[in-house]
């Protein structure tokens, strides 16, 4: 028989997890709180600039759709199935090209001092690369298409993808806080149930192969985890809020540039940081979530935490790689190992 806890250590351990809980939710309540407060106390003097502003940028975007509605023949079928899988494919390429370009040829030279794992990829193994493009553009010109395709009836039934006109300012930007909270859901507790040893070896292993990753290795796994922990998590938030066709297609391009970002290897002034996902790959049991907040709240974020990756985890606006206005010598935890989490 295993042996059975004093009860009175549980309940401290109890109690310092209803603590922990707390904390998190008092941080959340008083970020959205403060963030209602302020846009009520600045709405009516900034309202008219942001409108003038938006209806000039809402023209646009809307003779920029109306334009590819007409390419398509306004065909909904056609627009839903072919202009899904040419921009998510262009948005794609696009964002992995400098890159790749830069793990294949060491150039531009510039680029290799933002490094977030100095010496690994430098340069990128070839046949470890092949293997990874072979699998990418499987999961990305088939089984991407193949979901979109499955997907549509599902998208109509709920009232998604309208060809109306384009959302308010105020309508997109409920609409992408939706976006970004459904996405750390479901990419999360999908991202958990993969790391599960009944799931892990057969599903996620392939993943984890890059503990150092590069931008594509984002798609490099197998087609089960592509639809359970990309595609859907990516797409449902535009689903369950019935949003237009060109705002997913908006969004599905911040989610692949953030993703390309979190595996790319690069900590790039003014662009995301990718040292939490990058740490994830590096010690696999941690930082399952996007934005952190569950893990936050699962306390997954534990291992991360006082590391020099989490003091490296932000949005640069120096020049000067972060690795040296931050080095490994101020380091406690680097190599500590992933406790259990939750």
């Amino acid at each position: 028989m295993g042996q059975v806890k004093d009860p009175k250590t549980e309940t401290e351990e109890d109690t310092q997890n209803r603590g922990a809980l707390w904390e998190t939710l008092k941080s959340l309540l008083f970020i959205l709180g403060t963030a209602i407060l302020a846009t009520i106390a600045v709405r009516n003097s900034v309202n008219p600039y942001i409108h003038k502003i938006w209806g000039a940028s809402h023209d646009f975007w809307g003779e920029l759709w109306n334009s590819i509605y007409d390419l398509f023949g306004r065909n909904d079928h056609l627009t839903h199935h072919l202009g899904s899988a040419l921009t998510s494919t262009a948005y794609f390429l696009v964002f992995n090209a400098v890159f790749l370009f830069c793990d294949i040829t060491g150039k531009p030279a510039w680029l290799l001092k933002y490094k977030v794992q100095e010496g690994k990829n430098e340069p990128v193994d070839q046949k470890k690369l092949w293997k990874c493009i072979r699998t990418s553009a499987f999961n990305l010109l088939v089984v991407s298409p193949v979901f979109t395709l499955v997907l549509y009836p599902m998208a109509l039934a709920l009232g998604s993808y309208h060809k109306g006109q384009l959302p308010t300012f105020e309508r997109l930007l409920v609409e992408f806080v939706v976006f970004t909270l459904v996405e750390e859901v479901m990419f999360y507790y999908s991202h958990r149930l993969l790391h599960s040893p009944r799931f892990y070896a057969k599903y996620h292993k392939q993943h984890h192969e890059w503990t150092a990753p590069i931008g594509i290795t984002s798609i490099y796994c197998t087609p089960l985890e592509m639809v359970c922990s990309n595609l859907l998590p990516s797409i449902m938030g535009p689903m369950i809020m019935q949003s237009h066709i060109f705002v997913a297609w908006i969004w599905i391009a911040l989610v692949i540039f953030s993703t390309t970002l979190a595996h790319g290897g690069y900590h790039v002034p003014f662009l995301f940081s990718p040292e939490a996902h990058d740490y994830h790959h590096k010690t696999f049991n941690c930082w399952f979530g996007t934005i952190g907040i569950l893990d936050k709240l699962h306390k997954t974020d534990k291992p991360f935490c006082g590391s020099i990756q989490e003091v490296r985890h932000y949005v640069s606006f120096s020049l000067t790689p972060v690795k040296e206005l931050h080095p490994d010598s101020t380091d406690r935890r680097a190599n500590a190992p992933c406790t259990k989490v939750e």
